[in-house]
């Protein structure tokens, strides 16, 4: 029963991250900065509000803390902003149905590459470094087939009137190094286990130890988001654009994207931890695999994809299915 329960909540944990960008769409009269700093705050603030009702003595843990661990998870989380402020950024560039394979993808690999170099360098050239190797390979090869479904489509687009190209490389770019940058969440989980352990030890239920890094490492992600957006608001003069007569229902959406994207985290804990060992790895690919597909299917829904010829909307799903079989990859590595 647990089990189910667990492949349940990842079930929902991936639909609510793989259409937490879709509520952006919707916006009036605002720019990618405005809907983005609203995101910010509501992540920021609903992850507090979280911490509080499920953890009501987070101080005492974090004070119970080496201060060194809390200043990692500080590093790590401002890490994760950056990639953060790049994945809506590759999302606004490339669209949902794109960006989300492949900055995803590129997520899953770097997050299992980097412990591996850094951390366990010696099994770097065993079959555990051999499988990520070969996984990041793949989403490499996935990432071409989607970049020719992207050519593809802005192709057939150029011969439209209206058409408005965007340049492929910077979408690429962008969403690689959001990947990178992003995978910095799961490494500082990991870097989190002290924090962890100290919770479980001050009474908190392991289904609910593992939100306790999430208060302090979106605090430092919300700052670094927040100071883009204002940067961003001042260059474009566009900072008086925050008041107009669609603030309602921008705010909603810029409200509804924070407890969207908050809601996959805290699910996506909770339904780790009732999967056990299970969690590392079928639970992993799962997630992932629910996210991207959501992430794409919105895209496609929303019109992305409308005017595209036959031929990109296939390398399309060929590329993302691709990106889902390296992250299965990448994920099997990690139970050798």
């Amino acid at each position: 029963m647990l089990t189910i329960l667990g492949f349940l909540l990842l079930f929902t944990a991936g639909l609510s991250d793989g259409s937490f960008f879709l509520p952006m769409k919707y916006t009036k009269k605002w720019e990618w900065e405005h809907a983005w700093a609203v995101f910010s705050l509501s992540f920021f603030v609903i992850s507090w509000i979280l911490t509080i009702i499920f953890i009501p003595n987070i101080f005492e843990i974090y004070s119970a803390v080496a201060s060194k661990y809390i200043y990692m998870l500080l590093i790590f989380g401002a890490l994760w902003g950056v990639g953060a402020i790049l994945f809506g950024t590759a999302l606004h560039l490339l669209g949902m149905a794109l960006g989300y394979p492949i900055a995803l993808g590129t997520v899953a690999c770097f997050g299992a590459l980097i412990p591996l170099v850094t951390i366990e360098s010696d099994n770097l050239f065993t079959y555990k470094g051999l499988l990520v190797v070969i996984g990041i390979i793949i989403a490499v090869v996935g990432i071409v087939v989607s970049s020719r479904a992207f050519k593809a489509r802005e192709e057939a687009a150029e011969k439209a009137i209206d058409a408005r190209p965007v340049p492929m490389a910077v979408g690429l770019v962008v969403a690689i190094l959001a990947g990178l940058f992003s995978s910095f969440i799961n490494i500082g989980f990991s870097f989190g286990e002290n924090v962890i352990q100290t919770a479980r030890e001050l009474g908190v239920s392991d289904i609910f130890s593992g939100t306790v890094v999430w208060s302090i490492f979106f605090s430092i992600a919300f700052v670094v988001n927040i100071l883009y957006c204002l940067f961003l608001m001042i260059k474009r003069n566009t900072l008086k654009d925050f008041i107009g007569p669609h603030n309602k229902r921008n705010f909603s959406m810029g409200i509804a994207m924070g407890a969207f994207f908050i809601a996959a985290v805290y699910i996506y804990s909770m339904g780790a931890t009732c999967l056990g060992s299970w969690g590392e790895v079928p639970g992993w690919v799962f997630f992932m695999s629910i996210d991207i597909i959501t992430g794409n299917l919105w895209g496609l829904f929303s019109g992305e994809w409308d005017n595209a010829p036959r031929i990109a909307r296939k390398l399309l799903k060929r590329g993302m299915m691709i990106i889902i079989f390296a992250i299965l990859v990448v994920a099997v590595s990690q139970a050798v």
